[in-house]
């Protein structure tokens, strides 16, 4: 840790941010601060002389500041792809901590150094690393450390091909992780879970984990891990031929790498988006223009390395729109650089390419040179995916040019290729699977006889001190376990007749507002999930007829029954109105009293024959309604369906639904006043996508769509009758 006077120099913050995106400048910035001599605060805490801090600071660096530095300059090199200076730097950040005895440092220092190691695919130096670190890790270390620890851990398992250990690992800091709300802890352990899922070829299972870290991250700013999901994931899903997914998930996968700032990377990615959209939906052009955006990046960067790629796969891209001479021009570059760098799988590609290039132009003798200098260079690799494409290949030259013998051959030696390429992938994964059960087994028996010592050694001293204890205070325990038993029930029907009191209306006995609430998340979700199931049936040509109605009902006699009837007369009056109630509503619709005399009445579409005669049914219910006292009975009655908006469902959330079913009561109202007599209104969204247009206040939203014809507007009595600028709320405005 810095000194408290003393913060982190400019160039180590400086460092730090461009870890990831540009790491060839991080290694420059944390280079030249290690040409300061390093000087021991100490020395300036006990001089008698007057230091300016601020200025030393800006020519010396501490010894904390030489470890971070060090770190710092070791990850930027790893990320530059150079492990070997990667390597002799972390080794400079332990030996400073080991020497100064800072064990949290040198525990960070061992994690960087283990992880360098995986990069070297050394598992076991890297569990010997991780090991040294966890005894230096303290109950005062910071949590960090251990989280980073453990998923590191795991990974070395993982590499290791002790699967079942690692996927055992990996869950446990899943699970941990979300306990403790740890979201980006939880992503990563979520990542490294698919990428044991794809070491096992279950995709699927992996595709699902990559998808959950990309959501459990959300909208953080964990560019480089959501990238790297999101690429993986567009991956797959070519694989599995979801080619739309792929092409979503790859440009999700550029853009976090934009933002993440490092070009080789945004080079890569552009790459990947230019062959899933070249794949997954057969767009060769748009492959092009993403492919030619990083063709330019990567010519500003003279990386090499990435424009032989690009050629090869431009060439590619120009071959299947047969536009024949630029795909030659292309290819041919292609290969000239992958020949010039001694990249002989990459130049068997773009010798392919080539050679099907000459097969459309029905120039067989010059795709038969490409295929066999192909062959030839495989063969010298050994590179099996590349035989089977070669003597497929090769087959289907021979076959077009009439020669069934030499197309016989390529046949059987492309069958056989591939037939032992899939025995040995089989027998990889049957391999890796049997070796860490036949580990976890050996560990397992190892833990169970160390065990059985130690119980054989302390049995005699536990024996006696436990039936010592056990003659006092099991009947302690006993009676303090009947104690608890008897008040827990006591608690636990006290508290079942309180939640039940607490969903219903107490006057009337009928559900209440809370059970409402408590309700209306999940059965608006259920409506959501069928609309869309709806929207997204293409062959349905018909109208969505799966809404829920919901009924906002005002009952006049019911607003100031206390006042005129007295007390003990309107509980009376109340309770048996709610008893009523419940013995006439339809017996699949739902009612609720939200007092001040408004019910909202729920039923399903499915059940409404005709939305007038449920209307009427309504009325009538209260109308015939048995009491001595005269009762006001004009209805007034708001009704709106859910969705409102059925290709667009989330649009409008409970609460916004509210309000509009509240506008179309207070229509109602309106109307009732009017014609002194019972009013309905019902508010109907027309059958078009116009959520945008409910953006904002959405009473003020909704008034201006009745207005312009967007919500259809049907009602007991003449519509025109209802002033809707008058139903708009007023603003005071402060001066």
């Amino acid at each position: 840790m810095l000194s408290p006077y003393q913060p982190e120099p400019v160039e180590l913050q400086r460092a730090r941010q461009l870890m990831l995106s540009r790491p060839n400048e991080c290694v420059a910035l944390t280079h030249f601060f290690l040409q300061r001599k390093e000087i021991d605060p100490a020395q300036l805490v006990n001089s008698r002389q007057d230091f300016d801090h601020q200025e030393m600071a800006k020519h010396y660096r501490t010894r904390e500041q030489s470890q971070a530095a060090w770190q710092i300059q070791a990850l930027c090199q790893a990320n530059d792809g150079s492990l070997v200076p990667a390597d002799a730097s972390i080794n400079r950040a332990i030996m400073l901590a080991k020497q100064y005895r800072q064990t949290d440092i040198a525990a960070t220092s061992l994690m960087i150094k283990a992880k360098l190691a995986l990069a070297k695919k050394s598992p076991e130096q890297a569990k010997q690393l991780l090991d040294e670190a966890a005894k230096l890790l303290t109950d005062k270390s910071p949590s960090n450390l251990q989280e980073a620890l453990s998923l590191l851990q795991a990974s070395t398992l993982l590499h290791q091909h002790r699967v079942d250990d690692a996927r055992l690992a990996f869950e446990q800091i899943r699970i941990q992780a979300q306990e403790d709300n740890q979201q980006v802890q939880q992503a990563w352990a979520n990542y490294l879970l698919a990428e044991y899922y794809q070491l096992l070829q279950q995709d699927e299972l992996a595709l699902s984990h990559y998808v959950e870290t990309l959501n459990l991250l959300g909208k953080r700013r964990q560019y480089y891990l959501k990238a790297m999901a999101a690429e993986k994931a567009a991956n797959i899903n070519v694989a599995l031929g979801s080619g739309e997914q792929a092409i979503h998930y790859a440009n999700l996968a550029t853009s976090e790498f934009e933002l993440l700032g490092n070009p080789s990377l945004l080079i890569s990615s552009l790459l990947n988006l230019g062959r899933v959209t070249r794949t997954g939906s057969h767009d060769a052009s748009l492959a092009l223009v993403y492919f030619f955006n990083a063709l330019d990046l990567a010519k500003i960067l003279a990386d090499t390395h990435h424009i032989s790629q690009l050629y090869l796969e431009i060439g590619h891209s120009y071959r299947v729109l047969k536009i024949e001479a630029e795909a030659f021009h292309y290819l041919s570059l292609a290969r000239a650089s992958f020949e010039r760098n001694h990249d002989s799988p990459r130049q068997v590609d773009a010798l392919l390419q080539l050679g099907q290039l000459y097969m459309t132009q029905q120039e067989d003798g010059l795709a038969l040179i490409q295929f066999k200098q192909a062959l030839a260079l495989a063969e010298q690799q050994k590179d099996v995916p590349r035989l089977i494409e070669c003597h497929r290949l090769l087959a289907q030259l021979f076959e077009s040019a009439n020669n069934p013998t030499q197309a016989l051959e390529h046949h059987k030696a492309y069958h056989d290729y591939y037939a032992r390429a899939s025995q040995i992938n089989r027998l990889l994964t049957q391999s890796l699977v049997q070796d860490s059960e036949q580990q976890l087994q050996q560990e397992r028996e190892l833990a169970a006889l160390r065990q059985t010592n130690q119980q054989a050694q302390q049995e005699k001293q536990r024996f006696t001190a436990l039936a010592a204890g056990l003659t006092l205070i099991v009947p302690l325990l006993l009676y303090g376990w009947l104690r608890n038993h008897a008040r827990n029930r006591r608690l636990q029907h006290n508290n079942l007749e309180l939640q039940h009191s607490l969903l219903l209306e107490s006057r009337t006995g009928l559900p209440n507002w809370r059970q409402l609430m408590q309700r209306l998340p999940q059965e608006m979700a259920k409506s959501q999930l069928r609309s869309e199931q709806w929207y997204l049936d293409e062959a349905e040509a018909q109208p969505f007829n799966d809404k829920i109605y919901y009924l906002l009902l005002h009952v006049p006699f019911m607003v100031d029954l206390s006042e005129r009837l007295g007390l003990m007369h309107a509980s009376a009056l109340q309770k048996e109105l709610g008893a009523y109630l419940k013995g006439r509503i339809h017996p699949k619709a739902r009612l609720y009293d939200l007092r001040e005399g408004q019910f909202i009445y729920v039923i399903s579409q499915r059940q409404v024959n005709s939305l007038q005669h449920t209307i009427t049914s309504l009325e009538n219910m209260f109308a015939e309604f048995p009491s001595p006292f005269k009762l006001d009975q004009r209805l007034a009655i708001g009704i709106i369906g859910h969705p409102f908006l059925p290709k667009a469902p989330h649009a409008l959330d409970d609460m916004r639904l509210g309000d509009i079913l509240y506008l179309a009561m207070a229509a109602a109202h309106q109307l009732a006043n009017q014609t002194d007599s019972r009013a309905w209104v019902e508010l109907l969204a027309v059958d078009c996508q116009q959520a945008a247009f409910f953006n904002g206040d959405i009473r003020h939203c909704c008034i201006q769509a009745i207005l312009k014809g967007l919500v259809k507007v049907n009602s007991s009595h003449n519509k025109q009758h209802i002033d809707w600028h008058a139903l708009a709320p007023d603003r005071v405005m402060s001066i």
